[in-house]
Parts: structure tokens; sequence; C-alpha cells
């Protein structure tokens, strides 16, 4: 080999080993993935790669807000850590696998809808299982899920990564797709069946009793503007307590009573979506409250602190419901079995990740 050749293999092999040394996404694991390589830096911040190692003030963005503040602004959330991009969501989702699954939901969904209509399965559903389950309580809780879906949307603009930012932003899509797919069933059914009042809903959510604690947690959580406790309460705590009592024991259960094979379609579609969402969250609550970050303390005190809050408003929401239970036809669990098991259920995510709780009866 000449000299020039061997200088030649020399300078390439050292340039390939700068860019696997000196590449700015770190993998989780050994080799760079799909997710990782469409995800990681993505946005351009200061942090990132803009001015690596630079002492930053909000002076040296280009775009401010109002208020003179930073466009990801360290103080968004009272959470700490060094890194914000170690986190990885466990799911590995991005836009085009994000949509993929959610289109084939969304398929799912329709044909078992057209296929009722035309088989006379929504026609012949009880006017008590249509106007006062359907109708007055699915239908309300849509106002529910819209309000998670516009808390989460702003939240993500605020999240300190593009890991954490587009995992908030696909739930908020998660939210919106549960509202509309409720309002398009009753859209579908109405069709077919007399017994559809769509105002009956929002008069419910407006006034009934039963859901004025959730109406003010839904408004309570549109005013927070800490995504990751928004991150925290919602997956840990809302999900797993107040909505698998709303919808998954009030409508998936109670629709196998009631001849009803759509809406516990739909809702099965929803408990995937959570069932993510809430692996994301536990996986973000443990990156906080690593061992070896130099802010676990501080984190598992914000995270407790937060948790109990959540606990006790959710709570006091769901034991609101206990009427709507007994008003429901062939409910399939009472609300004492429901609320015992949610409570429980709940206890135990919160317990698992190392904090305590009050849930489930214990100190």
């Amino acid at each position: 080999m000449s000299a020039t050749s061997s200088n030649s293999a020399a300078t390439a092999a050292a340039a390939g080993k700068l860019a696997r040394e000196f590449t700015f996404i770190k993998p989780a694991a050994r080799r760079l993935t799909e997710y990782e390589a469409l995800t990681v830096h993505q946005q351009p911040d200061a942090w990132g790669f803009d001015k690596v190692g630079a002492n930053i003030d909000d002076t040296e963005w280009y775009v401010l807000r109002p208020d003179g503040k930073s466009l990801w602004d360290q103080a968004s959330t009272k959470l700490k850590h060094d890194d914000w991009y170690a986190f990885r969501d466990p799911a590995q989702q991005w836009q085009r696998t994000y949509v993929r699954h959610q289109e084939q939901q969304e398929t799912s969904i329709a044909r078992m809808t057209e296929d009722a209509a035309l088989d006379g399965t929504l026609a012949a559903l009880s006017a008590g299982w249509v106007k006062d389950l359907l109708c007055a309580h699915y239908r309300a809780w849509s106002f529910f899920e819209y309000a998670i879906f516009r808390c989460l949307a702003p939240a993500q603009r605020e999240a300190l990564s593009d890991t954490l930012g587009n995992l908030l932003c696909f739930q908020s899509f998660d939210h919106l797709r549960h509202a509309q797919d409720v309002v398009v069933y009753l859209v579908e059914l109405e069709s077919v069946n007399g017994a559809v009042d769509d105002a009956l809903g929002k008069q419910q959510w407006m006034s009934a009793p039963a859901y004025q604690p959730s109406r003010k947690l839904a408004e309570e959580i549109m005013a927070t503007t800490d995504w990751a406790e928004l991150l925290v309460g919602l997956n840990l705590v809302v999900g797993p307590l107040l909505q698998q009592m709303a919808v998954s024991d009030l409508v998936r259960r109670g629709a196998m009573h009631n001849d009803d094979a759509v809406a516990p379609h739909i809702v099965m579609t929803a408990e995937r979506d959570r069932r993510r969402n809430l692996a994301a969250a536990q996986a973000f609550v443990r990156l906080v409250t690593a061992e070896d970050s130099a802010h676990a303390a501080h984190n598992r005190a914000v995270l407790q602190t937060w948790l109990d809050d959540w606990s006790a408003r959710a709570d006091a929401a769901a034991q609101a419901l206990a009427p709507v239970y007994g008003q429901a036809p062939q409910p399939a669990l009472s609300f004492a079995a429901s609320h015992g098991a949610a409570r429980a259920a709940c206890a135990g995510i919160i317990r698992e990740l190392g904090f305590s709780t009050r849930l489930d009866g214990q100190a």
C-alpha cells in the first residue's frame, strides 16, 4: 500500500471515529433507533447545540415571550434535571407510527359501527341505555376528554426536550380522538335510533351535581401550567382512577350488559392509549428520581405533593359519580366495587414508584 493510500485510510478511519464519538444524539441503547433519529434534538434550543456549554440567559434567544422569558424556560416545571433529552418514550412513537396506529384504531371503530348499523344492532339498543348512559353520561364525559386535549396542546410547547414535547403532543391528540369518537358514534346512532338526545350531555355536564366535581377538575387541569405536573397527574392518577370509573367501568363494562358492541370497542382503543401514556409517565418519574440524579430528593418531594393533591381531587370527582351508577341501566359493577377497585389500582401504581398514598386506606 502506498503512503498516500495509507494516509487516506487513516484519515477516513479517524473521521469515522469522530463521527461516532461526537454525534449530537446519544442512543439510550447500543444502537441509534429510528425513533431517536427522528425525535431527539429536532428543536434547536440553546441547551441542545446552538450554544453548547454556554451560560445562556433569556436575552440570547431569538424569540421571546411577551414577558421576556425564553420559549424553553427551565422554570416551566418545578422538577429539575440536568438532561431532559435523556427521556425516551417506551413506545418509541414518532409522527408516522403514531398516525398509522391511530388510523388502524379509527378504521376498526368505523367498520364495527357500520356493521352494527346494517345488522340492526344499533336500532335495537334500549332507550334507557342510549339516553341515560350514552347521551347523558358518555357524551357529558367527552367534555372532560376535550379539556385534557386543551391543556396538553400548549403544554407540549413548554416541555424541555423533543422527546417530552412529542409525547405530550401525541397524548393531546389521543384525548381529542376520544372526545370526537363519542360524538361520531352518537351521530351514527341518531340515524337509526330515535332515543338519541345530543343536548342531554351538555346539560348534564353544566348542571348535574354528579358532574360538577369533574367539571371543576377539568377547569383546574386547563389552568395548570406545569407540563410535568400534567404528565404525572393525568396519567398516574386521573386515568387509573377517574377515567377508569367514568369510562371503562360505566361504559365498556355496562355496554356488555346492554347489547352494545360498539361502545366497548371505542373505549378499548382509549384504554390502549391510556396504557401507553401510563408507561411513559412511569418512565418519566423513574428518570427524574433516579438515584444518580443530583435532583432526586427535590423531585421526589415535588412529586409526592402533586400525587397527594391530584389523588384528592380525582377521588372527589370519582365519588360524585355515585348517582350515575344508580341510574345506569344494568350496571356491570356497583359504585362501591368500581370505586374500591379503581382506588386500589391507582394506589398500586403510585406505591410501585416509591411514593405513599392513602387511596388504598394504608398509611
